[in-house]
């Protein structure tokens, strides 16, 4: 069983810890386990409670109405919510998401993921929601407040839904860009390479999709051979500023004649110095501007 601090649950619910406590006291939203040196902590009904509470007083309900409603009324109540003809209620659907993945519930996550695209579209939905759903689900890892098996199901969830909407798409062959899509020969988290793969495709960009695990001297062969525009890969969070730095250089150096272009998260503070044929896309938004 995966045990949450009071401050985790704060930082994935965004709800102040002070509240959730004054919640606990007041309306016994949360029951919180206790240690035997008497420290609160709580699990993943707790954490799926919380965000399903949060959705509900976003969307105007009170929390003393809410504090009297059973889980199953709770979550009838945000597929109420979810059935209005509303492109406001992304947050919802990421929830209700995040809720199915703990749960192991593909038929839920399939009904979510079917009322996302009713309600917004597709393209919509892979942005406003499956996106942030992948950041919120890489911060619950990183924090190893979602275990290995909960990550692979969602993980391949939504994987499964990006191969189905990119086989969806034409095969561009005549565009004024082409991309080499790739991850280095030790990086295999293809996810991200998978949204820049079907965003690309919708905008009618000619890709070479070469996934992860791609050794330097496979990707100078495939350069020669096809000539693309452009590159496209995504650098790990975790890895150091120095790394970075040194990895984007060598690349550059490599492809002087293609237009590289880095995804991913990098801290605000580490600045990072790009050489002239780069660009940085630190979020899906960015990365739109960058195809217009």
């Amino acid at each position: 069983m995966i045990h949450y601090s009071i401050h985790q649950l704060e930082k994935l619910s965004g709800i102040k810890a002070h509240t959730i406590r004054i919640w606990e006291q007041r309306y016994k939203i949360l029951e919180p386990y206790r240690t035997n040196t008497n420290i609160r902590y709580y699990d993943n009904g707790h954490l799926k409670k919380l965000l399903n509470i949060k959705s509900l007083l976003n969307n105007g309900y009170k929390i003393s109405a809410v504090s009297q409603l059973s889980n199953e009324q709770i979550i009838s109540y945000l597929d109420g919510i979810t059935n209005q003809n509303d492109a406001s209620k992304e947050d919802i659907f990421i929830h209700q998401l995040i809720e199915s993945g703990l749960n192991f519930s593909e038929s839920r996550f399939e009904k979510v993921f079917s009322n996302a695209i009713l309600r917004i579209g597709l393209e919509e939905t892979y942005i406003k929601i499956i996106y942030p759903l992948l950041e919120k689900i890489g911060l619950m890892w990183c924090q190893e407040q979602l275990n290995p098996a909960q990550e692979h199901f969602i993980s391949q969830l939504i994987k499964q839904k990006l191969y189905s909407a990119i086989d969806a798409l034409p095969a561009a062959e005549n565009s004024k860009h082409s991309y080499i899509l790739f991850l280095g020969e030790e990086e295999g988290h293809d996810i991200g390479l998978l949204m820049a793969n079907y965003m690309l495709r919708l905008k009618g960009v000619k890709v070479i999709y070469l996934g992860p695990y791609v050794p330097l001297e496979h990707l100078k062969m495939t350069v020669e051979h096809c000539k693309p525009t452009h590159l496209m890969t995504f650098l790990k969070e975790y890895e150091v500023k120095g790394y970075k730095e040194r990895y984007i250089n060598e690349l550059c150096a490599c492809f002087p004649q293609q237009s590289l272009v880095f995804a991913g998260h990098v801290p605000a503070e580490y600045q990072l110095r790009m050489p002239a044929n780069c660009a940085f896309a630190s979020s899906i938004n960015q990365f739109k501007d960058l195809l217009n």
